[in-house]
């Protein structure tokens, strides 16, 4: 896999930091796309050196397709193609419904879901000079099941989960394989620093998986992909329960979550 070229969204901090370090590690050719151009430069100074060249720092607001434009353009022009996407920048937002705020919600879907097919769409004429090309987009365990206090995120990934589904199919004449991967709540701070701090329960907030964990099987899925891995047996249960029994899955999740929610109740 050593001379593979990626370009990881999100790289400055979290899952996308641990990504970008792992596969420079393994002799990839990184390019690191987040809004942090201090954080960016900070990891990048920390990669191992590249026989094809430097690692590259790719400022942009992936809210504006012209920024993801000028960043894909520089990419090309660098890398000439790309082997490898990992789609992985997102935001949190917590909050129920009836107490939503539209601004913040249209934010969480610029990034999560927008900004995705954006990058997906700039990036595709890259992949198709790649390398046994690969894209991993990162969704969520509530994609497939989507939990209450986070309805509005929930909806974000199941939307990461549908156009992973779609890409599937669109790219496949073009041999460019495409993997969801859906991780569970991940040790990254990523609710910490959400747009509403709001206190709502956390599933799994005793089985966070640590970002390397997530890291590694994007680097399974690049060496052998697969279209769609639900990471904590439980949730991937719990995704395929909401399909076979909505209600029972329902009391599965209640009583997982705590926090006082309660399930609906029979009616009829």
């Amino acid at each position: 896999m050593r001379g593979r070229r990626v370009l990881v969204t999100g790289a400055s901090s979290g899952i996308g930091e641990a990504v970008t370090r792992l596969l420079a590690a393994q002799g990839y050719r990184v390019a690191l796309l987040a809004r942090n151009r201090d954080r960016l430069d900070a990891v990048a100074a920390d990669l191992p050196p590249h026989p094809d060249g430097k690692h590259l720092v790719l400022p942009c607001d992936l809210t504006r397709p012209e920024e993801i434009e000028a960043a894909v353009e520089v990419l090309r022009g660098a890398f000439g193609g790309l082997d490898l996407l990992v789609n992985n920048a997102g935001i949190g937002y917590r909050a129920r419904v009836s107490e939503l705020d539209p601004e913040p919600l249209r934010r969480v879907f610029d990034t999560n879901v927008f900004a995705l097919l954006l990058t997906c769409k700039a990036c595709y004429p890259l992949l198709t000079r790649g390398e046994r090309p690969v894209v991993v987009n990162i969704s969520s365990v509530v994609g497939r099941r989507g939990i209450p206090g986070q309805a509005g995120y929930s909806a974000s990934k199941a939307a990461v989960c549908s156009i992973g589904e779609a890409l599937r199919v669109e790219w496949a004449e073009e041999d460019i394989a495409v993997s969801t991967l859906n991780p569970a709540l991940t040790a990254t701070g990523f609710f910490q620093n959400q747009l509403n701090p709001q206190e709502l329960p956390d599933p799994d907030l005793d089985e966070a998986s640590p970002a390397i964990d997530v890291a590694r099987e994007i680097l399974a899925l690049d060496r052998a992909p697969r279209p769609e891995v639900s990471l904590r047996w439980k949730w991937r249960a719990l995704g395929i329960l909401s399909i076979l029994s909505p209600r029972l899955a329902d009391l599965a999740l209640v009583k997982r979550l705590g926090g006082g929610w309660r399930a609906p109740r029979r009616r009829g």
